[in-house]
């Protein structure tokens, strides 16, 4: 009976730990995580600038709707403070909030890439005084987003995708298993969709301007189960 017992326990505690490391529960609906813990799969990295503290036990007193993202930081003066969030590019909304009289108030939040593309996602704020700060966020369905079945997006084979220059930039791959499925391409501030053939190949001839371009960042993203892939082009 304690063998029984044993094993059953050991069982649970091993799916404990594979479901708090899988990447899809971290991305899970906001609602799903009410725990006061950063999470460095959504927000992984540093603050710009102050000296990060721990604040997992205040953010008790936030809105339960809110979840930390972020250990916090503390700041001696008025500035600007940046943490790169890369769930912002899956559907998260980032907010920065400070610590001020036992509460959290939100501070105005922008969240987008720095300086442009080619940089980080970011989460930024004008802190208005010196004080303790931390982002917190939520959640929210992006537009054509389709929850996962259970499909697993290390099986799709980005090798073969390609740009090729000359006075625009060409695009084109063949995307393993993916038939007829949309792709969306994303560069700078430039977006289309294009979609598989029944081999899984596409082309897109995009008349974006080569100029003195070396290399290029490129998103793709198969939008039938959310699965992204960045890499970087060499043009020349």
């Amino acid at each position: 009976m304690k063998k029984t017992a044993r094993l059953v326990l050991a069982i649970v505690f091993v799916l404990g730990i594979m479901i708090a490391s899988s990447p899809l529960n971290a991305m899970a609906k906001s609602d799903e995580l009410k725990t006061s813990t950063p999470n460095p799969l959504i927000a992984s990295g540093s603050w710009t600038g102050g000296s990060s503290m721990d604040v997992s036990t205040l953010a008790s007193s936030a809105p339960t709707w809110l979840q930390l993202l972020t250990d916090g930081v503390k700041v001696t003066e008025a500035g600007k403070i940046c943490h790169p969030f890369r769930g912002g590019q899956f559907g998260w909304v980032g907010q920065i909030m400070q610590y001020k009289d036992g509460q959290w108030v939100k501070v105005t939040t922008v969240n987008d890439w720095v300086p442009n593309k080619e940089g980080d996602f970011m989460s930024c704020a004008q802190a208005p005084a010196a004080g303790t700060y931390a982002l917190f966020g939520y959640w929210k369905r992006p537009a054509g987003y389709v929850e996962s079945t259970g499909f697993d997006c290390n099986t799709l084979d980005w090798t073969g995708v390609a740009v090729s220059p000359d006075t625009f930039l060409y695009f084109s791959g063949k995307i393993s298993s993916m038939p007829n499925t949309s792709i969306r391409i994303d560069y700078l501030s430039y977006s289309n969709t294009v979609t598989t053939g029944s081999d899984g190949a596409y082309y897109w001839a995009s008349g974006i301007p080569v100029g003195s371009l070396s290399s290029i960042e490129v998103t793709y993203t198969e939008l039938a189960h959310n699965c992204v892939y960045t890499t970087t082009h060499i043009v020349d």
